[in-house]
C-alpha cells in the first residue's frame, strides 16, 4: 500500500498574496508620486511601505507555491500536521479508533487511543496539556483538523482513516 497525501487548500494563502501585491503596487504609485512632486515625506512613506508589503508579499507568494500535507496516510500509521497542535507520526498500533466530533462548533476527527495513559505519556508536555484539555471538555485526546483539506471532505478522510485502521488491523492485531 502506497501513503496518502492531503493536501492543505491554499485559498487563504492565495488571499493574503494578492492583498500583499495590491499594498505593493499602491505603494510603489506612493513613491513615484512623491519623487515626481519632490515630497520627501511621501517618497519616504512609499519607499517604506513598498520594503513592507513587498516582503509580505513574498512570504505569501513562498507559501502558496510550497505544498504543506495536511495529513499523511501510510501503511503503519499517520503523519498529522494539520495545526500548531499536531501530534505528528502516530502508529496504527496505538490507536483503537476514529471518530467525528464537534470541536467548539467545528467538525473535527477524533483520535482515541488504545492505551490513554500510556500514549500521554509519548507526548511533549505542551500537547499532553492539549490532550488533557481534550478529555476534560469530553472530546478524543487528539484532534485532527481537516477542514483546510484540498479535494476531499471530512468524511473521505474519516472513511479513508478507518479503512486503513482495519487494514493494518487485520493484519497485526
Amino acid at each position: 500500500m502506497e501513503k496518502i497525501v492531503i493536501e492543505e487548500r491554499q485559498s487563504k494563502t492565495i488571499k493574503l498574496m494578492s492583498i500583499g501585491l495590491l499594498l505593493l503596487i499602491l505603494s510603489v504609485i506612493i513613491w513615484i508620486i512623491g519623487m515626481r512632486e519632490r515630497k520627501t515625506l511621501l517618497w519616504i512613506t512609499g519607499l517604506l511601505s513598498m520594503i513592507i508589503s513587498g516582503i509580505g508579499f513574498l512570504i505569501y507568494l513562498g507559501r502558496a507555491l510550497q505544498r504543506k500535507p495536511l495529513l499523511t496516510i501510510t501503511f503503519d500509521g499517520i503523519i498529522d500536521s494539520s495545526d500548531r497542535s499536531s501530534i505528528g507520526y502516530i502508529p496504527f498500533q496505538d490507536i483503537e479508533k476514529f471518530c467525528i466530533i464537534n470541536n467548539m462548533g467545528q467538525r473535527v476527527i477524533g483520535v482515541i487511543p488504545k492505551d490513554e495513559p500510556l500514549f500521554l505519556d509519548k507526548l511533549s508536555p505542551i500537547k499532553q496539556k492539549i490532550a488533557k484539555c481534550n478529555i476534560d471538555n469530553q472530546h478524543p485526546p487528539l484532534t485532527i483538523h481537516v477542514e483546510k483539506a484540498k479535494d476531499m471532505s471530512l468524511e473521505d478522510i474519516f472513511t479513508l482513516l478507518n479503512k486503513r485502521l482495519n487494514d493494518y488491523s487485520s493484519l497485526y492485531d
